[in-house]
Formats: structure tokens, C-alpha cells, sequence
């Protein structure tokens, strides 16, 4: 065995033991104690605090980002209730559904919209040269 083969197998090893560790995420809602915007340029972000107990009992206060509909903003406003998704092992660690939604499927909404604006230009392109 040569050494690239050992660096090789050392990786993949390392790779299998990192996607076994699962984290328990526990559904739970929260309430919105303040709503910031971020901009950077161009790219805007709301970040919320909120505010939860764990399953534990104990009252964490931590922020997440929400989504953010463009040229129209949150639709959520300070008091709102919204469900979230806790570590288990570390409460401060905080997930939102729509962000799990956007992080999921938001490369395929991309993929639809590109091939819809393809077509439709493609069409029109067709029947200028008819």
C-alpha cells in the first residue's frame, strides 16, 4: 500500500464517522423578542431573538434568521410565535422550518425557474425564426 492510498482510506474513515453522528433536533416554539436587519450590499437578512424553554425547562434566549421574501421583506413581527427546531446537546444551536424549506429545496426551485425563463425564451426565439 502506497501513502495515498493510506491518506485515502484514513479520510473516508474519518467521512463515515462524521455523517453517524446524528443530532437530535426537538420541535418547539418560540416567541420573537426583537427583529434586526442586516444589509451587505445588496443582500439583506433579518435575524430575530427569540426566546423558548427547553424540554428540560431551562429559558434560552438565542437568534435565527428568518426568511426574507424579496422586495417584500419578513412577514413576521416581534411577539409573533414561530416553530423552531432545538439541539438537544446544545439549545443555542436553533434552526426555522422556512430555513430548512430554502436549504432543501432551494437549489430545485433555482433549477425550475432557470428552465421555465429557457423555454419561454427559447419559444419566442423559435417563432421569430418561423
Amino acid at each position: 500500500m502506497n501513502f495515498k492510498n493510506i491518506i485515502l482510506g484514513i479520510l473516508l474513515l474519518f467521512t463515515l464517522t462524521l455523517s453517524a453522528q446524528e443530532n437530535l433536533f426537538i420541535e418547539t416554539k418560540a416567541v420573537i423578542k426583537s427583529i434586526e436587519t442586516k444589509r451587505s450590499g445588496r443582500k439583506s437578512k433579518d435575524i430575530a431573538t427569540v426566546s423558548f424553554v427547553t424540554q428540560k425547562g431551562d429559558s434560552i434566549e438565542t437568534v435565527v434568521e428568518l426568511l426574507r421574501i424579496p422586495f417584500v421583506g419578513n412577514l413576521k413581527n416581534v411577539n409573533d410565535e414561530i416553530t423552531i427546531k432545538y439541539n438537544a446537546e446544545n439549545p443555542a444551536l436553533v434552526e426555522t422550518n422556512s430555513g430548512n424549506f430554502i436549504s432543501q429545496y432551494g437549489i430545485y426551485i433555482l433549477i425550475l425557474l432557470g428552465l421555465i425563463f429557457s423555454l419561454s425564451t427559447y419559444l419566442k426565439a423559435r417563432k421569430q425564426t418561423s
